[in-house]
């Protein structure tokens, strides 16, 4: 297996002001480059029971060596007992966005 070096970052919160506060300290603490909020119907099954309720999807735009601090992030500020953190990987792009990516992500 090839290493990734930029992946996205997903995870979904149901409220508006907790989606701008993690995507905020993720930029804040360059653990992203960009991190997009979109509001969504998230359809599943939780403890049992079939549910339907709006959320917020953040994408963040990162390199793969923030995954893990990601994750700690994630752990110690997300309001929902398990927080949903898929990782997919950016296998092309822009020489000049990967870049930037690149740039305004620490990878300590």
């Amino acid at each position: 297996m090839t290493t990734v070096e930029f992946v996205t970052v997903h995870t979904t919160t149901d409220s508006a002001a907790e989606a701008e506060r993690l995507a905020s300290m993720a930029v804040a603490e360059q653990l992203a480059a960009c991190v997009q909020v979109c509001q969504v119907t998230s359809y599943y099954r939780w403890q049992g029971e079939t549910h339907q309720d709006p959320e917020y999807l953040l994408t963040l735009k990162t390199e793969s060596s923030a995954i893990d601090r990601i994750k700690a992030l994630f752990a110690a500020e997300h309001s929902y007992d398990e927080p949903e953190v898929i990782v997919q990987p950016i296998i092309d792009g822009s020489e000049a966005y990967l870049q930037w990516i690149r740039e305004n992500t620490t990878s300590a």
